[in-house]
C-alpha cells in the first residue's frame, strides 16, 4: 500500500508530526513526500482583486524549493505539484496506487472542503501540527467554543497546556520513502513555474530562516524582553517578532515557538512581554477554531453575525476608484498611505498599521470589509486565512466583537510623533515635525479627526 504525506502547510524537518508518523501502522507502506500549489489560490482573483502578489507566490516557491532540497538530504523526494489540488492529487494517487493519505488538519474552509472532498475516495489521516491545542486531548469541542476572546481566553489560560515539540525528524529504519531520483518523473507540472522563482538575493520564509529568526529574536537579541512595548513600532528588525510569515507558511512551529518561550522565561525571565508574545499566538489559536467552527461564513458580509451574504461586493465607479487609491497608498492621509506603500513593495506592515488603514477602509470611506481583506490576501507573505479575515471581520464589527474605529490622525501622533515613518515612506512629503500628518487637499475629514488635526496646527507655534 502507498501512503501520500501531503506537506503543504508542513515544509519543516522539525517538530512533525506527519513525517515521524508516517508508515508507523504498516512498515511494509511506500511513503510518497508531495506538495501541491493551488493555481486557484496564486492565479485567481476574487471581487475583481488578484490572489496572490509575485512576491507572495516567489516566496512560496522557495520555500518549497527549500524543503525540497532539506528533504534531499535525507534521501527523500518530494513530489512538487501545480494546479487544482483535488485533481492533481487524486492523479497521483490513481498513478501510485495510492490507499492511504496523510495530511496536517485544514483551517480554511477551502481547505476542509479538499479533504472531505479526498476522503470520498481515499482514507485520509488528518493531524493538527500547527495549533497549540491539536492534540485530541486539548482541542476545544467546537460546539462549545466561545466567539469571545476573552471567554475563549479565561477558559485555556490558567493552566494552558501545550504539547512538547518533536524533535527534528529522520527517517525511520523501517520507513520506505521514495527518493528524489523515482518522484523526479512526477514533477513535471511544475516546471511551468520556473520564470516566477524568486530571485536569491530575496529572503524567504523557508524553515532555516525562520528557526535563525526565533533563535536572534529570543534567545541572541533577546528582543521578546521588550515586546510588548516595541510591538507598536512600524518600522525596524525587532519591534515585532516577525514569526508570523514561518508560522502561517507551516515552516515554523507554533509549538516549539511556545515551548521556546517558556525555556526563555524559565532561563532569564517572565514578565508583560513574555506573556504578551503567547497572548498573541493565542489569538491566532483563537481564529483557527474560530474558522473550523463557523467554516464558510466567514466570507459573508456579515460574517458570523447576520444572515449569510455571499453576493460580491459592488461598487459604483467612485467608490471603485476610492478603493484603488487606497490600495496605492494614494489617499492623501500620510499615515495611511504610508503603511499602505510599506505593505506594497515589502509585503509586510505592522500591527498597529493593520488596524488603521483597515478602520480607514471600513469606518472612513465606507467599503466592504471584504475588499481589502482581499487585498491583504493579496500582499501579506505572512498571509494566513483565519487571522487574515477573521480580523478584517472583527475590525468591521462582523465578527467576535463590536465595531473597531481608530482615528487615523490620532493614531499617527501616538505611533509616529515626528513623523520619521511617514517620511521614509512617502519621500515625496517635506513638511516639518509632526506637521507631515495633515491630510492632503480634496481629502474628506471625518469630525472625529477635527481635534486631532488642532493638535497638528497648535504644533506650528
Amino acid at each position: 500500500m502507498t501512503c501520500l504525506v501531503l506537506l503543504d502547510k508542513a515544509l519543516r524537518i522539525h517538530d512533525n508530526p506527519l513525517l515521524c508518523q508516517a508508515g508507523k501502522a504498516d512498515s511494509s507502506q511506500l511513503l510518497v513526500a508531495v506538495v501541491c500549489l493551488d493555481k486557484a489560490a496564486y492565479f485567481g482573483h476574487q471581487y475583481g482583486v488578484a490572489r496572490a502578489s509575485l512576491l507572495r507566490l516567489q516566496q512560496q516557491l522557495q520555500l518549497i524549493a527549500d524543503s525540497k532540497q532539506a528533504l534531499a538530504k535525507l534521501n527523500i523526494g518530494l513530489v512538487t505539484l501545480f494546479g487544482d489540488p483535488l485533481a492533481e492529487l487524486t492523479a497521483l494517487a490513481q498513478a501510485l496506487n495510492v490507499r492511504q493519505i496523510l495530511t496536517a488538519t485544514p483551517v480554511g474552509y477551502t481547505e476542509q472542503q479538499l479533504v472531505k472532498q479526498l476522503a470520498q475516495r481515499f482514507e485520509v489521516i488528518t493531524n493538527d501540527i500547527n495549533s497549540l491545542l491539536g492534540s485530541p486531548s486539548l482541542a476545544p469541542e467546537l460546539c462549545k467554543l466561545p466567539d469571545s476572546f476573552s471567554q475563549f481566553r479565561k477558559q485555556r489560560e490558567p493552566l494552558l497546556l501545550v504539547e512538547s515539540a518533536l524533535p527534528e525528524f529522520t527517517p525511520l529504519p523501517d520507513q520506505q520513502w521514495l527518493t528524489p531520483a523515482q518522484t523526479a518523473p512526477f514533477c513535471e507540472n511544475f516546471s511551468q513555474l520556473a520564470p516566477f522563482s524568486q530571485p536569491e538575493s530575496l529572503a524567504g520564509s523557508g524553515e532555516q530562516q525562520a528557526l535563525a529568526r526565533l533563535d536572534d529574536f529570543i534567545w541572541q537579541k533577546q528582543a521578546i524582553r521588550h515586546y510588548k512595548t516595541s510591538r507598536n513600532g512600524l518600522l525596524g528588525d525587532y519591534y515585532a517578532s516577525k514569526f508570523s510569515a514561518a508560522l502561517a507558511a507551516g515552516s515554523l512551529s507554533v509549538r516549539f515557538c511556545w515551548q521556546q518561550i517558556l525555556q526563555f522565561e524559565q532561563q532569564h525571565l517572565a514578565n508583560d512581554s513574555t506573556y504578551w508574545l503567547k497572548f498573541e499566538l493565542l489569538w491566532r489559536e483563537f481564529f483557527r477554531w474560530q474558522f473550523r467552527k463557523y467554516g464558510k461564513a466567514w466570507f459573508s458580509k456579515s460574517a458570523i453575525k447576520g444572515p449569510p451574504d455571499f453576493s460580491t461586493p459592488a461598487l459604483t465607479a467612485l467608490q471603485q476608484n476610492t478603493f484603488n487609491h487606497w490600495c496605492a497608498g494614494q489617499t492623501g492621509v500620510p499615515f495611511i498611505d504610508a503603511n499602505m506603500r510599506l505593505l506594497n513593495t515589502t509585503g509586510l506592515m505592522s500591527n498597529r498599521g493593520r488596524q488603521n488603514v483597515a478602520s480607514y477602509l471600513i469606518h472612513d470611506l465606507k467599503l466592504d470589509w471584504r475588499l481589502g481583506a482581499a487585498y491583504f490576501e493579496q500582499r501579506l507573505l505572512d498571509y494566513d486565512v483565519a487571522s487574515n479575515w477573521g480580523n478584517w471581520a472583527y475590525i468591521a464589527g462582523s465578527g467576535n466583537s463590536g465595531e473597531r474605529q481608530f482615528n487615523a490622525i490620532k493614531q499617527a501622533l501616538n505611533y509616529d510623533a515626528n513623523g520619521d515613518f511617514v517620511r521614509t515612506m512617502l519621500p515625496e512629503l517635506s513638511a516639518p515635525g509632526r506637521m507631515i500628518h495633515q491630510p492632503g487637499p480634496g481629502v474628506s475629514v471625518p469630525a472625529h479627526w477635527q481635534y486631532w488635526l488642532s493638535k497638528l496646527t497648535a504644533s506650528k507655534t
